[in-house]
């Protein structure tokens, strides 16, 4: 097993520039997503340095993303229906929603804690989180260039 190379080295800053260079993993071909699905994919893909992302990450990552567009599906109809519905007999209730946004949100933060995107649940993350904030800077000064060649 090769040693993981501290944040504050200077090859991992070039590591850092060279990911930053590269698009975002690819889903991989046995998974689907829906399109609604893509930008909660795209998010959950910045949220790791991209060398951190394995094949079997990568599954678990798509299951995130469909949890999440599903959270933000089921809360723009319960905030079109409203927290209390009527029932077939005419009685007020509480709407169904509320249960079915409770167990996706169980779910997603049962599959964050699976790929270790909460906090310090698992341990000293002081090394990678610097190895995370070193690619999002990385990937702003790769932006800032880009914009820059567009500009000129």
């Amino acid at each position: 097993m090769t040693k993981k190379k501290p944040s504050n080295s200077a090859s991992a800053a070039i590591d850092a520039a060279l990911n930053a260079a590269k698009p975002l993993p690819e889903l991989p071909k046995h998974v689907n997503l829906r399109p609604e699905d893509f930008p909660f994919w795209e998010n959950i893909l910045r949220a790791r340095a991209r060398d951190e992302w394995t094949e079997v990450d990568l599954v678990v990552a798509a299951q995130l993303a469909r949890c999440q567009y599903d959270i933000e599906k089921e809360s723009l109809a319960l905030d079109s229906e409203g927290s209390v519905v009527d029932n077939q007999r005419g009685t007020k209730v509480m709407n169904p929603r509320h249960a079915v946004l409770e167990q996706l949100a169980r779910r997603e933060m049962a599959i964050m804690r699976s790929l270790r995107l909460t906090g310090s649940s698992t341990g000293d993350t002081r090394d990678l989180e610097k190895a995370r904030k070193l690619q999002r800077q990385a990937e702003a000064a790769r932006n800032e260039v880009t914009e820059d060649d567009l500009l000129a």
